[in-house]
């Protein structure tokens, strides 16, 4: 390969990985629930506002529905098809649940 063309790879390189980490490491605490739902794919089975899946119940109101404790419990031990969030952080999954409760 030639000098030019390992430059404009190295650059290129180089440029990939300073967008990748300025993009996806958030500031300490700067946790949005709704950032997070979006992130971990959740509205390929859950809708809100007639958007999303269907596989799982919808969000319109859940936060009238259920309490935060009972949407922690469901998102560390969910029943059904859901997978477990429990590998989220303590400060993510407060972010989901209050984002879920906020949802009246």
């Amino acid at each position: 390969m030639d000098l030019k063309k390992t430059s404009i790879m190295l650059g290129t390189l180089t440029l990939i990985s300073m967008l990748g980490f300025t993009v996806n490491f958030p500031e300490a605490g700067e946790v949005s629930g709704e950032d997070l739902v979006n992130r971990l794919n959740c509205r390929a089975c859950h809708s809100l506002a007639g958007q999303g899946g269907n596989r799982g119940p919808a969000w319109d109101g859940v936060g009238r529905r259920l309490t935060p404790e009972a949407i922690r419990k469901q998102l560390l031990t969910p029943r059904g098809r859901m997978p477990s969030f429990a590998h989220l952080r303590p400060e993510e999954l407060e972010a989901v649940v209050k984002y879920l409760s906020d949802l009246k």
